[in-house]
């Protein structure tokens, strides 16, 4: 919500939280680069800096798993509500248990599915073969010195004040301590592709610079050199 102040009239603001959306008739929230790239068309899309914000895997993961476990009727946006049905047996069997008691039964129920349902992104910044079709990645672990990037390349400064989403986390602990061999390797194996594009390793610092599709977007200092991945032509 931090960048919708700076929107015009016409500007397209999807809804998120009790936030209905502007001009958002169609839109919905987290969709997928290339629907947009598709909706608007190649020459309004590459017109545009398109831009996300990603998260180590493990600590994302870790995230999904306390927003389950923190859940609380009546808060959020309407689509984020669940039936009464499926409080009344959360509460009766104590879900979601632990965290690998929380993977194990995602695991099972992915027996049905198919699919693992964790909160993976890469498809939604991606063109399903590995390219980015963003300009850049940013990263949470670095969100503020990122930001500050992001500013210098929109003319104005960006500040993260919305607290959406947080404080259902109950303990701060390294995630790494949250893991068992066997849900560390099931995260690692679920979020192959995002780790490979990322560069993100367990238990270890997040890398310092975003991923850009043109290094030459963001002014980093001479002594560094932004990651770069190439990226889709139109």
């Amino acid at each position: 919500m931090e960048l919708a102040k700076h929107c015009g009239k016409t500007d397209i603001i999807t809804p998120t939280g009790s936030f209905l959306g502007q001009n958002a008739t169609c839109w919905h929230r987290h969709a997928a680069a290339k629907v947009v790239r598709e909706r608007f068309g190649p020459a309004i899309w590459d017109k545009y800096f398109t831009f996300t914000v990603e998260r180590n895997p493990w600590e994302k993961v870790l995230s999904n798993y306390w927003a389950y476990k923190g859940y609380c009727h009546g808060f959020g946006g309407s689509s984020e509500q669940i039936s009464l049905a499926e409080r009344m047996w959360r509460k009766a069997s104590g879900y979601p248990w632990t965290l690998e008691g929380w993977l194990k039964y995602r695991k099972l129920r992915s027996r049905i599915s198919g699919t693992i349902r964790l909160p993976r992104a890469i498809e939604k910044y991606t063109d399903g073969a590995g390219k980015l079709m963003v300009d850049a990645v940013y990263r949470y672990e670095r969100l503020d010195t990122h930001l500050k990037y992001l500013s210098d390349r929109l003319g104005f400064e960006v500040h993260l004040q919305s607290n959406e989403g947080r404080g259902t986390r109950k303990n701060r602990k390294p995630y790494a301590e949250s893991y068992t061999d066997w849900s560390q390797q099931l995260v690692a194996e679920h979020f192959a592709d995002d780790l490979e594009l990322l560069q993100y390793k367990f238990n270890q610092p997040a890398p310092q610079l975003p991923l850009e599709a043109e290094p030459t977007i963001l002014k980093f200092p001479a002594e560094v050199t932004p990651s770069v991945s190439s990226r889709k032509s139109a």
